[in-house]
């Protein structure tokens, strides 16, 4: 049976982490545009995302019992090529409920093929290796945000709102056909003992897995706190001029990208700790100007927000990779994307609740929103000696 090499593994799945997650923010900055032409009030942009998250988590309740009994080539090419099926369905939206529906689909077919890339990666790499493989695969995260995002903005500035969807649909199919070519039957998994049916309680009665979901679940929940209303923060209450936006996204892309790399090289040679340790002071550092902070530059703090962001992103995917067993490793990333789900919505929710608006429309409440975040990313970085030590005898058994 033909090998897949590590490298093999970290470009595909880096491929797929760039369209995922391209299809997912791309909507964003193309918000108004949407609204615009499907002739819907702009409030009502959230309702896409919470139907793409929303769809996400029920995918993933019902793939955690599934994903780990197949040969994982065959359900990633079906999960992913759903994926551009469904982007392209989108083109098709004539409502903002048609477009919701055709979104939701997208997250439905999304969580599988992400959380399969997530356990063909750590399949085919050692555990003293995995930092810097997932920081890796992360890079289609950066890319996304540094080439994807601008690129989605010209498009839909020469060709309508519809040409963004057409094109990641058909970088879907180029992605499609290369893993297609390239991937092996991949069923190793299938070949390891099993106690009893991999399940999301059978999962979560181990104290390991809880752990892992919980730090899981408090990072994100600190990030998305603040993240959706970074822009319009530094836009409202900052004065920051709206032209110079993109290349602050640019720039900390870029940032986010060399930190991934150096901090999962960093995880795999002295630990989890110190490369999170780094992360989460970068990540706080970058909260300064919700407390009106001025030491540091506006640009500083946004790259130092988006860096010790990825680097936390990437330590803990190393860490917590050591949990599951070969034959429950899809199971579990799969349970990872519904607590990761979970926890971005009800922070999206929750800092939408502590926000204000004044009468020229700054935002207030920022500074307590921000000081929450800083507190649950301490928090973090506190649990991290106490997962790791287990984890690491675990690993050595």
């Amino acid at each position: 049976m033909k090998q897949l090499s590590p490298t093999q593994a970290i470009i595909i799945v880096a491929a797929i982490q760039f369209v995922y997650i391209l299809d997912f923010i791309m909507l964003l900055p193309l918000g108004p545009d949407l609204a615009q032409a499907l002739a819907f009030p702009s409030d009502k942009l959230g309702w896409l995302s919470a139907a793409y998250t929303s769809a996400a988590v029920v995918s993933g309740l019902l793939s955690v019992r599934l994903l780990d009994r197949f040969d994982r080539r065959s359900v990633l090419l079906l999960a992913f090529g759903a994926v551009g099926l469904c982007t392209l369905a989108a083109t098709c939206a004539s409502s903002l409920w048609t477009l919701m529906l055709a979104r939701g689909l997208t997250g439905l077919c999304g969580g599988p093929a992400i959380a399969l890339g997530m356990a063909i990666i750590i399949d085919s790499t050692p555990p003293e290796r995995r930092g810097r493989a997932i920081g890796k695969v992360m890079l289609g995260f950066s890319m996304a945000v540094i080439v994807g995002v601008p690129l989605t903005l010209e498009l839909a500035s020469w060709g309508g709102w519809r040409m963004p969807f057409y094109t990641v649909a058909g970088l879907a199919t180029m992605v499609w056909l290369l893993a297609a070519w390239r991937l092996p039957k991949l069923r190793q998994h299938l070949d390891q003992p099993r106690k009893q049916l991999v399940s999301a309680r059978s999962l979560l009665a181990r104290p390991a897995v809880r752990a892992a979901c919980l730090v899981q679940a408090l990072s994100q929940f600190s990030a998305f706190l603040v993240i959706p209303q970074f822009s319009a923060y530094l836009l409202l209450n900052l004065g920051f001029p709206r032209e110079r936006l993109g290349m602050l996204y640019f720039a900390g892309g870029v940032t986010a990208m060399l930190t991934v790399q150096l901090l999962g090289r960093l995880a795999d040679r002295a630990g989890p700790l110190p490369a999170a340790a780094i992360a989460s002071l970068a990540f706080c550092a970058g909260l300064a100007p919700f407390f009106n902070m001025n030491a540091l530059p506006l640009v500083v703090a946004f790259i130092l927000f988006m860096a010790g962001n990825a680097g936390r992103n990437v330590t803990l995917a190393a860490l917590t990779s050591q949990v599951p067993g070969p034959h429950e490793r899809a199971g579990f990333m799969s349970l990872q994307n519904i607590v990761q789900d979970l926890a971005i919505t009800v922070a999206a929710l929750t800092s939408s609740l502590m926000l204000g608006e004044t009468v020229d429309g700054r935002l207030t409440g920022m500074n307590m929103i921000a000081l929450l975040s800083a507190a649950l990313a301490i928090a973090v970085l506190c649990a991290v000696p106490r997962l790791h030590r287990p984890l690491a005898e675990l690993a050595s058994k």
